[in-house]
């Protein structure tokens, strides 16, 4: 059994953040987590668990570090951070989700979507360090994607963020290690639900086609990785990507 983690969840109103936050309280955590536009849900599931949650939008760089401190206050502390937002699309038509071909994407939606997927991730990494290194303990989880590590048809733009994540988790392992910090990145592929909507019918019935499983994923199975990999039973993953994609 895993000693309970003080946890914050930055974006866990979303469908596999929810799916994180409900496995880390079944598990006996303490938990904090953040929403963005869902107030409506985030306030649902914050009643459902018994926790906390705080409005946060990681492209207003200004307001993350306040909001997680906030959230480490009312936790007493901080053992382990996953993050599980992510913006898949910064265009919209008629107030819908719009998936624009790479070569009409417009440079301020590209900017969102570097602020949300890439930017505020590494700013929350960086604040939640300097709250892990003095205690020489503390664990990172980033839900990335597939279409960051495998050559599958995706949106450029958001592939290029999430490769940047890949790397972003590398790259910190080399330096957090040496303060018993271990991140990792889990990316999934699709899901029965969340960002998975905005794929075409045909592209899902492809995706199983050349799935081993023959299925896609859930976030169920998404949240007990996230859950091992924050939980103090994983003494040696670090630096890794967890591809979940029910073998591609």
């Amino acid at each position: 059994m895993d000693t309970p983690a003080r946890t914050i969840v930055i974006g866990g109103s979303g469908y596999v953040g929810a799916a994180i936050c409900r496995q880390l309280v079944r598990d006996g955590h303490a938990v904090v987590f953040t929403y963005c536009r869902n107030a409506a849900p985030a306030r649902a599931l914050a009643e459902e668990l018994g926790v906390s949650a705080l409005a946060l939008d990681l492209a207003a760089e200004e307001t993350i570090a306040p909001v997680l401190q906030k959230a480490c206050e009312a936790l007493g502390g901080l053992d382990a951070l996953v993050i599980a937002s992510g913006l898949a699309t910064a265009h919209e038509r008629a107030g819908q989700p719009l998936v624009p071909a790479w070569h009409e994407v417009a440079p301020d939606a590209f900017r969102r979507m570097l602020a949300v997927n890439v930017t505020g991730p590494f700013l929350a990494c960086q604040w939640a360090a300097g709250r892990m290194a003095p205690q020489r303990r503390g664990r990172m989880v980033i839900i990335g994607s597939i279409d960051g590590v495998k050559p599958v048809p995706s949106p450029v733009d958001y592939a290029c963020c999430k490769a940047a994540l890949v790397g972003l988790v590398q790259s910190l392992a080399k330096d957090l290690g040496r303060h018993q910090i271990l991140i990792n990145l889990i990316a999934p592929g699709i899901l029965d639900g969340g960002i998975a909507a905005l794929l075409s019918p045909e592209l899902h019935a492809e995706y199983v086609k050349h799935c081993t499983l023959k299925r896609v994923g859930t976030p169920a199975e998404i949240a007990a990785w996230a859950a091992f990999l924050i939980g103090t039973r994983n003494t040696y993953v670090t630096g890794q990507t967890v591809i979940l994609d029910g073998g591609l």
